[in-house]
């Protein structure tokens, strides 16, 4: 079965941007303040633990600086507070997706209920739904973390390391695409293949939406801001690509055996004139 391709970068933009709209609306403030508010506590522990290594390391520094040298010792110790700014900015938003995981299913959920006026009908227990989506997190990882490694290597490689930046401002659009539309497919029980194979066939829509979250992620400490909007521009993507074949293909192969499956879809049926043709009875049952 084929993914239908509707593969536009402008589609994928304009859903950030409707997400980023409808993220403010009344009916999903809700589902937006829990998963905030967990990040926030985590961010002020990461900020707090953060502080005093970089506090300690520009001390050691400083103290360890010759004399004659100080005026150097003073200008690593403030490099170290602005990499430690970076650093932790990047951070809040690879921590506040991890952590906010299991409240933000049920805003991409709430964000097609109110622009659609129809959600998915998978609801698994609470208990069921923090497992799910860190086990899907962890999914998620084992795919990032092997391709991650290979850019770097190519980062390390002379003369082909020129484009590197282009290869790792690609690369983190699609991942980030993958990323937030990928709760849209949770909701739906689907497996995680399932998300590649509508973004892999709709590339276009996946990079220009992801292009956008990381231009905005990119601003230290936006991800608190931009994280809920690309949720639910994710979930506005999913629907927008008419997903409806990958989520068929999904609930008759991949969900078997998940104790909270949707169930199967009954195939259709044939009239008996073409089950009576010699030949194609084979072929008819491996669709």
């Amino acid at each position: 079965m084929t993914v239908a391709r509707q593969s536009t970068v402008g589609l994928g933009a304009s859903c950030f941007i409707d997400g980023a709209r409808l993220a403010r609306s009344k009916p999903l403030r809700r589902f937006v303040w829990a998963p905030l508010l967990a990040s926030l506590v985590c961010v002020a522990l990461l900020l707090g633990v953060g502080y005093t290594w970089v506090a300690d390391a520009s001390s050691w520094v400083v103290a360890a600086t010759p004399a004659w040298l100080s005026w150097l010792g003073h200008v690593v110790a403030a490099l170290l507070y602005v990499l430690g700014l970076i650093v932790a900015g990047w951070l809040v938003g690879l921590i506040a997706v991890l952590v906010a995981s299991p409240f933000l299913g049920a805003l991409s959920a709430g964000a097609e209920r109110e622009q659609f006026g129809t959600s998915p009908s998978y609801a698994p227990s609470v208990a069921a739904a923090v497992s799910e989506a860190l086990r899907r997190e962890t999914r998620k990882l084992r795919y990032h973390l092997p391709r991650l490694a290979g850019l770097l290597l190519l980062t390390l490689i002379p003369v082909v390391n020129v484009g590197a930046p282009f290869v790792w401002f690609v690369f983190g659009a699609w991942m980030l695409a993958v990323q937030f539309v990928d709760y849209a497919a949770e909701n739906r029980g689907l497996d995680f293949a399932e998300t590649l194979a509508v973004l892999r066939a709709n590339r276009a829509a996946a990079l220009g939406f992801g292009a956008v979250a990381g231009a905005l992620l990119a601003i230290p400490f936006a991800a608190l801001v931009v994280i809920p909007a690309a949720v639910c521009g994710g979930a506005l993507l999913w629907r927008r690509l008419d997903a409806g074949s990958a989520e068929r293909r999904g609930g008759i192969g991949q969900l078997r055996g998940h104790r909270e499956a949707r169930g199967r879809e009954r195939p259709l049926e044939r009239p008996q004139e073409a089950r009576d043709t010699p030949g194609e009875a084979d072929d008819h049952a491996d669709v």
